[in-house]
């Protein structure tokens, strides 16, 4: 069931202590009053899946989840269902939300309700892909892939996207497999504006009925034949996503990023997790994708 929501792992909004290299700081930290947390991140054409715990104190090393609370959906101000529950804290729609829908999900528990909204956005489709074999190189020499993006635009209302990319590296029991890619060289103004190094932006810049964004990245597995570079087919997600993925996405990169810091020449910083959930904590959010293959013409690089 995990592998349905990977952007619940939102053990974010749980209080992590940090210690000082020159002060030794108490292990004694007052208790965290316990709040419901939901955390969903919707796709269009798919069921709602809702994990719900409780939040813990610092010295808790698991999460509480929540196996009898009510969780009910509400789409576009009706009531759509009574989620199931499947362990471990998840509970299941059998429901299929669309784009456009506007969602609420009212978690009940211990006599306390949390609430999270959200409205799913209308499907995108990209005006168009353009494959680059070599886009630069990083500070090791390494060629650099790229791809340009064209995304019809509309002044007037603010949207916001995000495009993952991966190789197709060959068939498992007759299934693609995949592996990603890091994002490199960041230097299109529009993914430059948001100030870091992800592939998630908003329309704030753009001007006119289009616009274009260039990522550049360099694949995790890679390998040169008979003196030539190998490149391989690519599979490109495309995501318009909603106001509260767009903030939750953020936060949480700067969160992990704070939190993980070498804490030698930088020391940690903590960043508040985002939460859009009303009387308790988490993340409800929504996005709609579209799907492309790239197969890039042979590129050969001595």
């Amino acid at each position: 069931m995990k592998n349905f929501v990977p952007y619940i792992l939102i053990v974010a909004i749980l209080a992590a202590g940090f210690s000082s290299c020159r002060k030794v700081v108490t292990d004694k930290f007052p208790d965290y009053p316990q709040k419901i947390t939901v955390n969903s991140i919707a796709k269009a054409g798919e069921p709602l899946i809702v994990n719900v715990s409780l939040t813990g104190n610092i010295n808790d090393s698991t999460l509480v989840f929540v196996d009898n609370a009510a969780v009910n959906l509400y789409i576009n101000g009706n009531l759509a269902e009574t989620l199931s529950y499947e362990g471990d804290g998840y509970y299941v729609s059998t429901v299929v939300v669309n784009e456009n829908d506007s969602l609420e999900c009212l978690v009940a528990y211990n006599g306390d309700t949390a609430i999270g909204h959200c409205i799913v956005p209308q499907k995108e489709i990209p005006l168009g892909f353009e494959y680059t074999a070599s886009a630069g190189v990083d500070d090791w020499g390494e060629v650099l892939q790229g791809i340009v993006t064209t995304i019809g635009n509309q002044e007037n209302l603010k949207k916001y996207y995000e495009i993952k990319i991966y190789t197709i590296e060959g068939k498992f029991d007759n299934e693609d497999y995949y592996s990603g890619v890091a994002i490199m060289d960041i230097t299109d103004p529009i993914i430059k504006n948001e100030g870091l190094p992800l592939p998630l932006f908003s329309n704030e810049l753009a001007s006119g009925s289009k616009f274009s964004v260039t990522i550049k990245f360099l694949p995790n597995s890679r390998g040169w034949a008979n003196g030539h570079l190998i490149v391989k087919p690519l599979l490109v997600r495309f995501r318009a996503v909603d106001e509260n993925y767009y903030k939750f996405t953020r936060m949480h990169y700067l969160y992990t990023e704070g939190r993980y810091s070498e804490g030698i020449v930088d020391n940690p910083v903590m960043f508040n997790a985002y939460s859009n959930v009303e009387n308790g904590l988490g993340v409800f959010a929504a996005y709609t994708e579209y799907v492309d293959t790239i197969y890039p013409p042979n590129y050969m690089q001595q």
